[in-house]
């Protein structure tokens, strides 16, 4: 299969669950300023989860701009990636209603996980469908070594939330984003 059809397959179901996203916002009781603020952890949550998938996108079209052909594992992967991702909006709205639950903020991170480990994996079978380099080559040379700091922050936001401070969870996709994430984008793109 062409990787641009792949590629825009995965660019359409990530717009879609963007979209959803913003959808699932709560309304406020009342359309007064306070109305509003009384929903601040709704907003919160919803510009991280935005950003967050924003910048997953940005990485995979970093990642597809480099990838020759795609395989029939790098199909199920990229499918398996999009299935996990389009439980965050899910997962997103039941953790903002539910700020404080360490229930509803385990479930989130928990999402948060399984789609990090996805889009490993879908990584993972891009470099093999390549034949370039093992994937241990790949994750050395594109990620930039931010991979694993990224899933510790998310494991140990996780532990938290079990823990100590619910809300943790989504305080480490915050932390992982403007600490790793951004600036890796930005370092790559200016190299």
């Amino acid at each position: 299969m062409n990787k641009d059809r792949l590629a825009a397959f995965a660019d359409a179901v990530l717009a879609i669950i963007i979209t959803i996203l913003v959808l699932e916002l709560e309304k406020p009781e009342h359309t007064t300023l306070a109305g509003f603020l009384k929903l601040w952890p709704n907003y919160m949550a919803y510009a991280i989860s935005f950003f967050w998938l924003g910048a997953m996108w940005i990485n995979m079209h970093n990642e597809w701009y480099h990838i020759k052909r795609v395989t029939t594992g790098t199909l199920w992967a990229t499918l398996i990636m999009l299935f996990f991702s389009s439980l965050f909006p899910y997962a997103t709205s039941i953790m903002s209603a539910h700020y404080d639950d360490v229930g509803a903020q385990t479930f989130y991170g928990i999402v948060v996980l399984l789609i990090t480990f996805a889009n490993t994996n879908m990584y993972a079978s891009v470099a093999k469908a390549d034949g370039k380099k093992s994937y241990g080559e790949w994750l050395k040379e594109r990620s930039r070594g931010w991979i694993v700091p990224d899933v510790l922050i998310k494991v140990v936001g996780l532990i938290l939330t079990l823990t100590v401070w619910p809300p943790a969870m989504l305080y480490s996709v915050l932390v992982t984003l403007l600490c790793l994430v951004i600036p890796n984008q930005l370092k790559h793109r200016m190299e």
